[in-house]
């Protein structure tokens, strides 16, 4: 297999694991009038790559794939999934990480089996392991000979690209100036993949407060398009 021509396919945002259906807290922010036109969007976009996936599910992506390169898989797996599952406070998101894994599992497992990837849907199965996104994603990519640096980028512009897609739905923005973000922030990702390796072990989880309260609040809203 091409490993960039699959990391094309896990990485479309038309890929059937229902991304589309989360805003991850974004939905609060637009009702609140925090998120409003392309500079908030831009502005919202950069302020969560770099204080929150840069702590959270890029590092999760990060520590899978070290796990994996030492192939001491499923126990460490299973740990690391806990680990993930107590910093994930608002419900909400930690549901979407569940159901996104699992979708993911399912899809690339009719594809090809891979036995990281079937181990950790099982355990997800069977109640042993939560389940989450980042950590399914790292599994496959690593698996498919994807080098670490392009699994990390796409993974990365996988996030942005779904806060600009929401925006643009909902606040709205044009897709002109959805590009325009996209193209802006493509040094930001490259900025934060460099220091990924990096990162103090003791910042992984770093809590974004406001982020998780909104997360929260969006599980009240009157009114709500998407899942988280």
């Amino acid at each position: 297999m091409n490993p960039l021509l699959t990391l094309l396919q896990i990485n479309d945002s038309v890929f059937p694991i229902g991304s589309f259906t989360h805003s991850y807290g974004l939905e609060t922010y637009i009702h609140k009038g925090i998120v409003h036109d392309s500079k908030s969007t831009e502005a919202y976009a950069e302020k969560m790559l770099r204080y929150n996936f840069f702590y959270n599910d890029a590092a999760f992506f990060h520590e899978t794939w070290k796990i994996c390169e030492k192939k001491a898989l499923k126990q460490k797996l299973i740990e690391l999934d806990s680990f993930i599952t107590s910093l994930k406070s608002p419900y909400e998101i930690r549901e979407a990480s569940k159901k996104l894994a699992i979708r993911f599992l399912k899809v690339v497992e009719s594809f090809q089996s891979v036995r990281r990837c079937k181990t950790y849907l099982e355990a997800i199965q069977a109640g042993e392991a939560h389940g989450h996104y980042p950590m399914a994603f790292a599994m496959y990519a690593h698996a498919q000979n994807i080098t670490l640096e392009d699994g990390l980028s796409a993974f990365y512009y996988n996030s942005l690209n779904g806060i600009v897609t929401n925006c643009a739905k909902l606040v709205p923005i044009s897709q002109m100036d959805g590009q325009k973000i996209l193209f802006k922030l493509q040094p930001l990702i490259k900025e934060l993949v460099n220091k990924q390796a990096d990162m103090d072990p003791d910042m992984i989880g770093n809590c974004c407060v406001v982020q998780d309260i909104r997360c929260m609040q969006h599980e009240k809203l009157y009114t709500r398009i998407y899942i988280s």
